[in-house]
């Protein structure tokens, strides 16, 4: 008669499955301990490292930068039209200036720039035209008063 747990028989005959059971597989003995334990999990190999990007900076374009003469130039032309002129001069001299360094250079804010010549222009005749209406009007209340005659 035969061992039906000799391995060297080799496996079983299959038996027939019903259509509700699932299969189960021939089991085999184990040949030796150490085949007895199971296999340690068998993870991906590790992703390959790739050296680090190297950002290389983009050469800088001088029409991307703006003046900053010609946006001093603008901003004390608008706020000499409130301080008596004097910071219209500024504007209208920093505006010269940075058209000239625009022109060399290739820099952005030549709008800024004429801005600041224009109303700094503007803001220069504007109370130079104020004072001389000023000086006019004194003059003139000051000879009628003097023409009416009254001393004080």
């Amino acid at each position: 008669m035969s061992n039906p747990q000799d391995p060297s028989l080799g496996p079983e005959p299959a038996q027939p499955q019903s259509a509700l059971t699932p299969p189960v597989p021939p089991q085999s003995a184990p040949a030796s301990p150490a085949a007895a334990q199971p296999a340690p999990p068998q993870y991906p190999a590790a992703p390959p490292q790739y050296p680090a990007p190297v950002y290389a900076q983009a050469p800088q374009d001088p029409a991307a930068t703006t003046n900053t003469m010609a946006i001093i130039s603008m901003i004390s032309s608008i706020i000499g039209w409130f301080s008596f002129g004097v910071l219209c001069v500024v504007g209208v001299i920093l505006g010269h200036i940075s058209l000239k360094q625009i022109k060399n250079s290739g820099e952005g804010g030549r709008p800024m720039a004429l801005t600041g010549l224009i109303v700094g222009y503007i803001g220069i005749a504007g109370w130079i035209i104020g004072l001389i209406v000023f000086v006019v009007l004194l003059g003139v209340l000051g000879a009628s008063i003097a023409a009416s005659g009254s001393s004080y």
